[in-house]
């Protein structure tokens, strides 16, 4: 998605950093703006009036973020409303990053959900009117999407969503640490129905257990130019299974900036349904780690160990679960990434 933050302070401009860095990590292109004066400074384009910058973006951006009082973004929006079918998103953050302020939902996302998202990276409070079609109620679908989850069974999901709105109860468990309050609508023993957030298929705590596996396995990839993607996903998969670690885990793959555009790779990534996201190399050269050896393929972009630098870039310093695997001009490796349940 194109989304535009716009900045008003040397405050909102720091804040602004660490939005961008997220969400440019999430695979969005993200454009920051700030009033000419704090501009330079701050490494953001310039505007000088805040309703000309506006009128330029609000048809052409998918969000748009004000790090601001939600007076100045109300204001400032209300003459460019059409529809929900035109509009974007839009999201309020105050200057020291407390409130996540949903306030405009757009055509290709909700405000609840990205107010969700950026409240959860910001360690921020999100002030959500509603989180599902009834508030107060939760739904399996939000909350899989909101902790990168893979539902695996589908069916069931939809049966358990049902019991949930009819008031039925449905039990709740979870191999990991959790954060906020269990909704009163899931329990936990003595449930014929229930959640299992956990990577342990084989267990079923409920007679009906709808399983929730993190995808948190990061993969480190890199590659020749011109590689097939057919050699690629050949190779990623045989590590996988070697490794015992499912596809359904995988949540990310990720590169050096040269290999941005790698048709192999991107094809690899699509097949997984999963994001590409490439690195720099300053910033891979920034990650420390106990690597395990080299991979020829990174002296080719001049960075040594470059496999298990994205792997644990990706995963924010996560423990090597695959290391460096190399063949014909390929090589791999795979972090997990720290993991909390949200609510």
């Amino acid at each position: 998605m194109k989304i535009s933050i716009l900045s008003f302070s040397i405050k909102g401009c720091i804040l602004s950093d660490k939005i961008e860095v997220y969400l440019e990590e999430e695979g969005h292109s993200v454009f920051a703006y700030a009033l000419e004066k704090f501009a330079a400074v701050a490494g953001k384009i310039p505007f000088q009036r805040l309703e000309v910058v506006t009128a330029r973006i609000f048809y052409e951006t998918d969000v748009i973020i004000f790090i601001g009082s939600c007076e100045t973004a109300v204001r400032t929006i209300t003459p460019f409303l059409r529809s929900k079918v035109v509009d974007p998103a839009v999201v309020v953050l105050d200057e020291e990053g407390t409130n996540v302020i949903a306030l405009l939902s757009g055509q290709k996302v909700t405000a609840n959900e990205l107010g969700y998202s950026l409240a959860d990276q910001l360690n921020a409070n999100p002030v959500i009117t509603s989180g599902s079609p009834i508030a107060g109620v939760f739904s399996v679908e939000a909350f899989a999407k909101k902790n990168h989850l893979n539902i695996v069974e589908n069916v069931l999901a939809r049966e358990i969503s049902n019991e949930i709105l009819r008031g039925e109860p449905v039990g709740f468990e979870c191999d990991y640490f959790i954060e906020g309050k269990i909704p009163k609508s899931l329990g936990s023993e003595g449930k014929e129905s229930g959640v299992f957030v956990s990577t342990d298929l084989l267990s079923h705590p409920f007679e009906k257990t709808l399983h929730l596996v993190p995808k948190n396995i990061i993969i480190g990839l890199v590659c020749s130019p011109g590689t097939k993607a057919s050699d690629i996903e050949q190779f990623v998969y045989a590590n996988l299974q070697k490794y015992q670690i499912p596809l359904t885990r995988v949540g990310r793959i990720c590169s050096i900036y040269q290999l941005d555009e790698e048709p192999g790779i991107v094809e690899v990534a699509g097949s997984l349904n999963v994001k590409y996201q490439t690195y720099a190399e300053e910033t891979l050269r920034e990650v420390s780690a106990n690597y395990s050896g080299k991979d020829n393929i990174g002296d080719i972009f001049n960075i040594d160990y470059a496999s298990e630098r994205c792997a644990v870039r990706g995963s924010h310093g996560g423990k090597l679960v695959i290391k460096k695997q190399e063949r014909d001009g390929i090589a791999m490796a795979a972090t997990v990434k720290k993991l909390t349940i949200r609510f």
